[in-house]
């Protein structure tokens, strides 16, 4: 299925979230994927890390398997544009996460933005009628309350706030310009609706008066002006704005100036009302031109001269660096600077965010992208389009922490200052880019009471108003007091004036007084781990007070909080206590320890599954004090241990081990770091790695199948090993394999049986002989492999707790499949699966319920097909197997297209690729191409139905049954015909008559 062009799809996100094709109605969207298409929407272009998408869709509570359950949502919302008739392919997975590929004018809420730019432009060009046009425009965008049905989470509540704010200042901006083309009567209604909803904005007010007083209402403008200044009273305890006072003044002496001519409206310039002395008050004047800027959501305060030398040093440098420790606000000082950027220094702000990069990351491509520039390529490509793009612009360029990826930063804005004469970079980093031409702005910590000063000069200092409007934003009643205040002044002094410090404090009035927090301070960290969610510190920026928190600890207590750091993804009490205790700790001592330093936020625990985990910023800490205290090797070597004795626990084929593979999912990373280090030693000794990756083959089997067999032929590749160890290991690549063989593959399952049966090995040799057989399932002599497994069933017996047994079942059905006797295999398939019933393993009884769905639907039986892959299909999206998932899914999209039901099909071929895509299971993919080139057909695109059918083909090979090639090279031949291709549809024919007498009866 072709996808609509771009142009033709709208995506809305003011108002509840739709997209819409084509001019079609809004599609019908389930409520589980709104809130991630509005975050993917708002990110258009760009893309959205799984980090973020998780924490937007479940914020703190958090699934069992979050990457799982977003994969799910994901797959659901490819299925709901797919069914609107928007191709699946829009939605794009591109690392570290996902992104809607459509242009900027294609959501509604950037085309908003954009036209409220192109309107503040014509009116500063005089052009009143124009800026209209485009504000009506722009407002007519507006739906209802933007994002209205995506909940109340902590992005969706900020990115409500400032698109309203937005909007809000665009129709101030309107209202504006109606007054000075002498609309003064008409505007008032509107001017006193707005008036009312938003009683403490003084803009709105300015202009409320100056309407009335121009439609000849003196006494009426006077008196809005009084209710004003009652409720910014009231509510604030301030008094208006000494330019509403002038203009008050005016109104009473009746010399009100007249409207402005046309060229100088001012746009965005009216103060915030209640902004705070040192805060640089603005609404949004620099969004309305690069429109990248976030809506203030909190006031700015005590860096008004940090902004105005800022600010002045970027009118004689290209270049400026905001310098300073973790935590002192240099984020938030240059988003201020930001703001206060008039149209004498640059034409359009824009600000790029490097906190989430990883070291050696590509800067150049990641900034490009945040520029929203198509870059052809990463590196030297990405950065060539950069320069061309700013070439003849006048941008300011805000580049946030750049300490982690300093080399690169420099490197690109010191050729970027070469290359683009008008282009600014205001950047932050704890230290300096040393590029020609930078000047430094050091930001340092805000000032603080000395302690003799009286109750009102304490309330005065920056640092205790930071500290008191952080705490009245949770506990609105707090107030600065004779008791309070020597507390509150003492709390900044011993944080010694860090925003960052300051504001995790203040957050805790919420619930301790201000005393208590006062003598909870030698627990520090735990003031640093109560911030939004949302803020962008880098692990990084805390290292000082991670340093001070770690001197804090106890010898024993650093000792554990350095051996955490070799867990990846948390562990249990009992991983804690094999892998760290030594060396100055007992296992018994190792809960009290775990416990203090939960208490000082150190380690966060998960009560609800016993775990515990580190934060990436306290793990990177504490991994290079392990590595200062020359613990690295030995923490590894027991971390190694201790996860080799759980994959040999939970391993093993038992069918009864769903939850077993359950436990190992759990401690997914764990197990990836333990064979990491395995490889790494199996240079000296191979035999740790070989014992740690043949328990995990079964685990991989379910999973990612292809880290499996490159950690199993990286260790064979070592020549270390016994004899016995590499065998065993040789049987897991071709287990591994088995669905997909390659002539690697199946000599390694042939030299393990000979290696077994040469050791005397019963056991393990007929388990590699039900592996031979088992690869054999698409090639070869039947009646061979049926003597095999026979033979093997009869050697294992009930071993493995019946594991075997029941497998040998399970390959006499896939042979009969093979032979394309369905109904004896669909026969064999319900006694293996009356056989698992036995067995608490949902996950082998999964693929057993798929694969009787296919014996079914080949038998001519489709409804009871339909009916048994549906719930093959939900009972996958319950475990963690993308194979399953993806074979389910492909033949109920190919049952469903048999009963005629096309539409049904599409979306869950979407999904079955992209699950087969990520899991690398070339068998679903062309599957799934087999199936878009059947819908293709259907509707009338025989050349999109034979490109289909020659990449089925390609991914293919010869991983399928004869019976199913035969059948795809037959349908290629028709699809051949239909386009026109006649040779080539003679060329199909004749292969399928080869593959067809391949096939035994």
């Amino acid at each position: 299925m072709q996808r609509k062009d771009e142009a033709d799809v709208t995506f809305g996100v003011l108002g509840p979230v739709e997209v819409r094709a084509c001019g079609a109605p809004p599609a019908e969207l389930p409520p589980s994927v709104r809130a991630l298409l509005a975050r993917l929407a708002l990110a258009a272009g760009r893309v959205v890390s799984v980090d973020s998408l998780t924490d937007a869709l479940w914020g703190e509570e958090l699934p069992a398997d979050s990457t799982n359950a977003l994969q799910i949502r994901v797959s659901k919302l490819r299925r709901a544009l797919v069914a609107a008739g928007i191709g699946g392919d829009v939605l794009v997975t591109r690392a570290p996460g996902y992104l809607l590929a459509v242009s900027t004018e294609a959501v509604d809420a950037h085309r908003f933005e954009h036209l409220v730019a192109r309107a503040r432009t014509a009116a500063g060009a005089g052009e009143v009628a124009a800026a209209l046009d485009r504000f009506d425009e722009a407002l007519e965008l507006w739906r209802g309350p933007a994002l209205a049905d995506v909940g109340t989470a902590e992005w969706a509540s900020a990115e409500r706030t400032r698109l309203e704010e937005l909007r809000l200042g665009a129709v101030e901006d309107r209202l504006e310009l109606c007054l000075e083309a002498g609309r003064h009567a008409e505007s008032v209604a509107d001017l006193e609706r707005l008036a009312t909803d938003n009683p403490l904005r003084e803009r709105l007010h300015r202009l409320l008066m100056l309407a009335l007083y121009r439609s000849g209402r003196q006494a009426e403008a006077l008196a809005a002006y009084q209710a004003l200044r009652r409720h910014l009273a009231d509510e604030l305890g301030i008094d208006p704005s000494p330019e509403l006072q002038a203009l008050s003044e005016a109104i009473l002496r009746q010399q009100v100036p007249p409207a402005p001519a046309a060229g100088t409206i001012p746009v965005d310039s009216a103060p915030v009302a209640g902004a705070p002395t040192g805060a640089v008050a603005t609404n949004e004047p620099a969004a309305g031109r690069g429109g990248r800027l976030p809506q203030r959501l909190a006031s700015v305060i005590g860096r008004h001269e940090d902004v105005t030398t800022a600010l002045q040093r970027l009118r004689t440098a290209r270049v400026v660096t905001l310098t300073g420790p973790g935590g002192v606000g240099k984020t938030t000082l240059a988003l201020e600077i930001a703001r206060g950027v008039d149209d004498t220094l640059a034409d359009e702000v824009h600000l790029i965010r490097l906190a989430a990069l990883e070291q050696g990351a590509d800067v150049a491509e990641a900034v490009a992208a945040q520029l929203g520039i198509a870059a052809s390529g990463p590196g030297a490509e990405a950065a060539d389009a950069v320069f061309d793009h700013l070439a003849r612009r006048r941008p300011l360029l805000v580049v946030d922490n750049c300490e982690h990826v300093i080399d690169d930063v420099a490197a690109l804005i010191e050729r970027l200052a070469e290359s683009c004469p008008e282009v600014r970079v205001l950047a932050t980093s704890r230290e300096a880019l040393a590029v020609p031409g930078e000047i430094q702005v050091a930001v340092g910590p805000l000032p603080t009471p000395d302690g003799t000063e009286d109750v009102a000069t304490i309330a005065a200092a920056p640092a205790v108003r930071l500290f008191c409007e952080r705490a009245r934003a949770v506990r609105p009643s707090f107030t600065v007091d004779a008791e309070t205040a020597p507390v509150v002044a003492s709390i900044c002094r011993q944080l010694d004036g860090m925003p960052l410090a300051i504001e995790l404090a203040a957050a805790r009035v919420k619930a301790l007084s201000p005393a208590d927090i006062s003598a909870r301070l030698r627990d520090r960290f735990s003031l640093l781990t109560a911030g939004p969610r949302t803020s962008e510190a880098r692990h990084r920026t805390l290292r000082a007070t991670l340093d001070w928190s770690y001197q804090l600890l106890t010898d024993a207590e650093r000792r554990l909080l350095r051996r955490l750091a070799v867990f990846r993804g948390g562990w249990t009490l009992a991983a804690a206590e094999e892998v760290c205790a030594f060396a100055g700790i007992e296992p018994g001592e190792v809960l009290d320890l775990l416990f203090r330093l939960v208490d000082r936020s150190l380690v966060v625990p998960d009560p609800a599954t016993g775990r515990f985990r580190l934060l990436v910023t306290v793990r990177e800490y504490a991994w290079a004090r392990l590595d200062e205290a020359g613990e690295v090797a030995e923490c590894r070597d027991r971390h190694l241990e201790h996860f080799t004795r759980l994959a040999d626990e939970h391993g093993s084929l038992t069918w009864s081990g769903t939850l077993a593979w359950a436990r190992l999912t759990e401690e997914y990373d764990n197990l990836r770091a333990a064979v990491e280090h395995a490889l790494v030693r199996a240079h000296d000794d191979a035999e740790p790695g070989l014992r740690l990756a043949c328990a995990l083959v079964w685990f991989w089997n379910y999973g990612i199948r292809y880290e499996g067999t490159r950690a199993l032929t990286a260790l064979l590749a070592t020549g270390g090993g016994s004899t016995a160890a590499r065998a065993r290991a040789l049987q897991g690549v071709g287990l591994l394999s088995v669905y997909y063989p390659t002539p690697e593959s199946r000599a390694a399952a042939r030299e393990s049986l000979a290696s077994f049966e040469e050791l005397g090995d019963r056991h393990n040799a007929a388990i590699s002989r039900l592996v031979v057989a088992w690869e054999g399932q698409y090639s070869g002599d039947a009646d061979a492999y049926r003597a095999m497994i026979a033979q093997s069933r009869q050697e294992l017996g009930d071993a493995d707790g019946g594991g075997w047994h029941g497998m040998a079942l399970y390959l006499e059905a896939l042979l009969s499949l093979r032979l394309a006797d369905f109904e004896t295999s669909a026969r064999q398939w319900r006694t293996c699966l009356d056989f698992i019933r036995t067995t608490d393993d949902y996950m082998i009884g999964n693929a057993i319920l798929a694969h009787l769905g296919v014996a079914l639907r080949e038998a001519g039986q489709r409804d009871e097909a339909l009916a048994v892959l549906v719930d093959s299909v939900e009972a996958a999206r319950g475990l963690d197997s993308p194979h399953g998932l993806a074979f389910a899914l492909i033949h109920l999209a190919h049952t469903r297209l048999d009963l005629g039901d096309g539409d049904g099909a599409t979306g869950l071929l979407a999904e079955a690729d992209e699950v087969a895509r990520r899991a690398r299971n070339p068998r679903c993919q062309a599957w799934a191409a087999w199936g878009r080139a059947r819908i293709a057909l259907a509707q009338g695109d025989a050349t999109a139905a034979v490109d289909e059918c020659r990449r089925a083909l390609a991914l293919l090979e010869e991983r399928e049954f004869p019976w199913a090639r035969v059948r795809l090279w037959s349908f290629l031949a028709e699809c051949a015909e239909a386009a026109g291709l006649p040779d080539e549809a003679e060329r199909a024919r004749r292969t399928a008559s080869t593959v067809d007498a391949t096939v035994e009866p």
